[in-house]
């Protein structure tokens, strides 16, 4: 059966809001968390790849807290990974599941390393991919190129902003297609996924919702096993971001995927899903 967004939509309720998940396929489960790009959803990041995973896991894909069709709090009172973490642990309870495998990309690569850390009986492997918050940059600005094209868009989402975003995830603008470009432009111009987007940001500049530890000074207490996947020309969160939770994390290998951007599981698709198929199967 052909996978589509819709034969595999699923919903639950977790503290009151409801949120959507993709399910697709047997075996161990795997939650995939997507990143905190405008107009992004669970399919929009994974979508083309749950397929592949799917003949291997039981994969779960998950729509954070105010992105793609899920529910939020109206007002954020606590940093946004401790909201998005709690939702994670909330599907996996919803789900009568003990523990499961994380694959993060970007924002929810912050996501997953949090719950890890936080609730580390609830989580199996880890794949951790160009993940947010978990590096130091000590090389190139900060906020980072492409984080600084997302925001000017959030603000002002027009098309030339958008597609100025977009190159900034990827190595290959080919992979920008008319239908791709104008999907986000609609999905990331809606008011609502507009506002969730500044209210998340918001919460991680905001010192009041500030963790006392960051998560890059804890990775020492990460025991799973994890796999680091980043593109070498990655323009949002550098390359040099994972060479210190490389190098920090006690049982953790990094695989850097030339000719790719932000986006590994777009650019370099087929090894994206060999490599995570491998590693959540047979380890380190």
């Amino acid at each position: 059966m052909t996978l589509t967004a819709e034969n595999t939509t699923r919903w639950v309720t977790v503290d009151g809001h409801k949120l959507r998940y993709h399910e697709a396929g047997t075996g161990a489960p795997l939650v995939l968390l997507h990143g905190s790009g405008a107009g992004v959803s669970g399919w929009a990041n994974f979508g083309a790849n749950l397929q592949a995973l799917s003949q291997h896991f039981r994969c779960l894909v998950l729509d954070q807290p105010g992105f793609g069709a899920s529910g939020r709090p109206e007002v954020y009172e606590r940093n946004y990974l401790r909201i998005a973490s709690d939702a994670v642990l909330g599907l996996l309870d919803e789900l009568g599941l003990e523990k499961a495998h994380l694959l993060g990309n970007s924002m929810g690569g912050g996501v997953a390393t949090m719950t890890a850390l936080d609730h580390p009986g609830r989580v199996d492997r880890l794949v951790l991919m160009a993940p947010g918050g978990v590096g130091v940059n000590i090389l190139g600005p900060e906020p980072s190129e492409g984080i600084n094209a997302l925001m000017k868009f959030n603000a002002d989402p027009t098309q030339a902003n958008v597609l100025a975003w977009l190159k900034t995830m990827v190595f290959n603008p080919a992979v920008l297609t008319p239908e791709l470009v104008e999907q986000r432009l609609k999905t990331a111009s809606d008011p609502a996924n507009i506002a969730a987007l500044a209210d998340a940001y918001a919460t991680f500049y905001n010192p009041k919702m500030a963790e006392p530890l960051p998560l890059w000074a804890r990775l020492r207490g990460l025991q799973q096993q994890t796999l680091l996947l980043h593109g070498r020309d990655d323009r949002v969160t550098p390359v040099e971001g994972s060479l210190f939770p490389a190098r920090q994390l006690p049982n953790a290998d990094l695989r850097i995927f030339s000719r790719c951007g932000h986006w590994v599981q777009v650019e370099r698709k087929d090894a994206f899903e060999r490599t995570v198929i491998d590693f959540l199967t047979h380890g380190l």
